[in-house]
This record gives structure tokens, C-alpha cells and sequence, in this order.
């Protein structure tokens, strides 16, 4: 687990003074996508300090915090991450301070009392329909690393998640519903054919990429034969197929 938290995935900065409400969202958030890398902070300026620091996927703001007033530090993050969605959160559904929110730059408003897991997991969802989403399945730390490394630096808009295992990945799948899918073939676990018959029912659009060491044709045909869609050697040296068939892959989105 130590690895998937140093890994690129959905970055998430909860900004909010009230500790009970931060517990709330963060196991909402956790329960929902495990593949989240969550900052929180209950201060003003630490939370702007945060968000200009790094780039977050999502950020969700209080409108008042201690050292800082939620509003401005919206528009301070825009400025600089503008694709970064921002969800102002208060006590209060006043439709000035909606109206407010939405000036400075706020995506989304949510009332802390009459918010559901439903309504902020919508939020993610809505996130995550907006983006490319990548699943890296393999079993050495190295080679997730290399490639999460590459497909974020190469996409920085695509959303990458990794799992080590047939389980987290399959966990995975069903909750990143992902575009694309880097798959270790030599993996243990299921048949190769059950395994890609898993991964397409979590998320009927994925494209799946088979990785391996070994380049015998016989490997080739039977991934082939199961559903894999292309093949590429899990080494370095597979990276620059691995990028023209990304690049291939509905380009308007990845490039997003």
C-alpha cells in the first residue's frame, strides 16, 4: 500500500476547519474511491500554501476558515490551477453566498447539512467523467512507478490509478470505471481470458493494453484471443509503443 500512496492518482485537498466534517468526507471520499490521495487542512493559509504547492483534482473549500476567507482563496487557486474543481462548502444555502461562490470561480456549492455521500460522491463522478482514466494492474512497484511517471507527465489532465493485484485491480476498475487499462499479463490469479471478462464488465468502454517481459507470438495471440486489444513489452523499451497508442486512443480526451 506504501507505493499507491506515492503514485500519481486523484488528488484531493479537503480544506475545512470543522474536524467532525472533515472525517465525514474523507471516509465518504475513501469508501467510495480507494485510489485518492487525500491533504486536508483547517487553515486559511496553509490551505492556499496546499493548493499552489501542487495541482489538486479537486478541492473542497469552506467558505470561512481561520487565517482566510474560502471565496478569495478560490479565486487565488483558479488563477493559477484553473482545471483544479472547486466545491465551496458552508452551513448556510443563502443564494448570495451561492451566487458569490460561483464569481469567484467555485464548480460546485454544497450545503454541509443537506449534503449526501450521494451528492459529494457525485461530485467525483462528475470529475471523473471529464477526464481520461488510466489503470495500471501490475506486480512489480518499479514498473507502476514508470508508467504512472510517463502517462502523467506525458497527460497531465489523465487520471492514473494502479493496483498490484488481480483483487485491487478489480476493486479499482469498478470504482475508476477507466478508459484504459495497462494490464501485466504475467499477473497470478484467474485465466487471463476470465480476468479481461472481469475488467470489461467493471467498465465496458476500457481498452485493454497487455504488458509482458516475454515476446513470444504465442503470448501475443492467445492475450489476443482473450480481449486484449494491444501488446506492448512491460519494459522501457515498450513505452514509445505504449505512447503512439495512447496517442491513437481518442486523443481530444487524453489531451484534455
Amino acid at each position: 500500500m506504501g507505493d499507491d500512496r506515492a503514485c500519481p492518482m486523484i488528488n484531493v485537498l479537503i480544506a475545512e476547519d470543522n474536524a467532525a466534517y472533515r472525517e465525514t468526507l474523507h471516509q465518504v471520499l475513501t469508501g467510495r474511491f480507494p485510489f485518492m490521495r487525500i491533504t486536508e487542512t483547517a487553515d486559511g493559509m496553509d490551505a492556499l500554501h496546499q493548493a499552489l504547492a501542487r495541482h489538486y483534482d479537486l478541492i473542497f473549500m469552506d467558505i470561512r476558515l481561520p487565517q482566510g476567507n474560502g471565496l478569495d482563496l478560490t479565486r487565488a487557486i483558479k488563477a493559477v490551477f484553473s482545471d483544479s474543481v472547486i466545491c465551496v462548502i458552508t452551513n448556510y444555502d443563502f443564494p448570495e453566498y451561492r451566487d458569490a461562490a460561483l464569481r469567484n470561480g467555485a464548480d460546485r456549492f454544497m450545503v454541509k447539512g443537506d449534503s449526501t455521500g450521494e451528492e459529494i460522491v457525485s461530485v467525483v463522478d462528475t470529475l471523473l467523467q471529464a477526464r481520461y482514466r488510466t489503470l495500471i494492474i501490475a506486480s512489480d512497484a518499479l514498473c507502476r512507478r514508470q508508467l504512472a511517471t510517463l502517462l502523467s507527465i506525458r497527460w497531465p489532465a489523465m487520471i492514473v490509478a494502479e493496483a498490484a493485484n488481480v483483487t485491487d485491480g478489480l476493486d479499482r476498475a469498478a470504482a475508476l470505471r477507466p478508459d484504459l487499462v495497462l494490464l501485466d499479463l504475467a499477473l497470478p490469479g484467474p485465466r487471463l481470458a476470465e480476468l479481461v471478462r472481469d475488467i470489461r464488465e467493471a467498465s465496458a468502454q476500457a481498452r485493454l493494453i497487455g504488458m509482458t517481459y516475454d515476446e513470444m507470438h504465442a503470448l501475443r495471440a492467445r492475450a489476443m484471443d482473450c480481449g486484449v486489444d494491444y501488446f506492448v513489452p512491460i519494459d522501457p523499451l515498450g513505452h514509445t509503443e505504449l505512447v503512439a497508442i495512447v496517442n491513437a486512443l481518442q486523443p481530444g480526451q487524453v489531451h484534455h
